[in-house]
């Protein structure tokens, strides 16, 4: 995965922790969906054996299809832990290129 893809999405999530329109937050979740669907792939094809199944969970958290539904003061903080996950958890991810 593009390092630049990773540093888009989260700083997607950290923006998300603001006061912005429901377009906005639709978005967030498909592209946060994608990102992590494709890094639950990507580490799972490299053999790692806890992160698939935590980047699995944040794309079930984040899919825009079945939402969850949570507070907004917690969205915020799952949408910060989750931009700094994804941050922490890059060079898992990211390709060479």
């Amino acid at each position: 995965m593009p390092i630049g893809v990773i540093y888009a999405c989260a700083a997607m999530l950290f923006v998300g922790t603001a006061p912005l329109p429901y377009g906005y937050y639709t978005l967030l979740r498909l592209v946060a969906c994608g990102v992590f669907s494709l890094a639950a792939f990507v580490s799972a094809d490299r053999k790692h054996k806890v992160l698939p199944w935590v980047f699995g969970l944040a794309a079930l958290l984040f899919n825009p299809i079945a939402k969850v539904h949570l507070p907004k003061e917690a969205w915020a903080l799952v949408d910060v832990a989750a931009g700094v996950f994804l941050l922490v958890a890059a060079k898992a991810v990211r390709t060479n290129a």
